[in-house]
């Protein structure tokens, strides 16, 4: 047997608190279709497939780990691995960004406390995620207002409202960002 290092193509995994096969499956179906028959790149594979489905986004979101390969100088190459999260935000399930992981700055509670609203002016359409909000801690009773999106996230290729992406893990200065201490 000989050992290869560093080869693999791709590590999918959800990245939810539970997962419904019913709304995930169709998918995941469409995923490796658009990748191993359609030969799209693995990333727009994940836009093209779970970023278009609402549903299985909103039940679950979906860590992707992959590599490609980076043209350098000289016709050198080498492969590159990063880890995206791809998310629905949500603010009526307590998901701003798509963060289940948000945390009230004041008192540190969960988002599943808190209840978030549109602040200002509602963008559509591809700027959307300049849309920013506004939320009330029921744990403590901070309140927020017109809060800007991290600098981090962006909104997914997709041509649906609420697809963001950001990569994963997150860094220290990130997660204080997001609430935590």
């Amino acid at each position: 047997m000989r050992y290869v290092r560093d080869v693999f193509d791709f590590v999918f995994t959800f990245a939810g608190v539970s997962t419904l096969p019913s709304l995930v499956v169709p998918a995941l179906t469409r995923f490796v279709e658009n990748v191993f028959i359609y030969d799209m790149r693995i990333w727009e594979a994940l836009q093209q497939s779970f970023g278009e489905d609402r549903h299985a986004l909103n039940s679950a979101p979906v860590m992707l780990s992959f590599a490609e390969i980076d043209r350098g100088p000289n016709n050198t190459s080498s492969r590159v691995v990063d880890t995206r999260v791809l998310a629905y935000s949500n603010l009526k399930d307590g998901r701003p960004w798509g963060l289940d992981i948000y945390r009230c700055p004041s008192c540190g509670g969960p988002a599943y406390n808190m209840i978030f609203h549109p602040d200002g002016h509602h963008y559509l359409g591809n700027k959307w995620i300049d849309t920013k909000f506004k939320y009330k801690c029921m744990k403590c009773g901070a309140i927020g207002r017109k809060i800007s999106s991290p600098s981090w996230i962006y909104a997914a290729g997709s041509q649906n409202y609420g697809r963001v992406w950001y990569k994963w893990p997150l860094t220290h200065s990130q997660l204080r960002e997001i609430g935590h201490k």
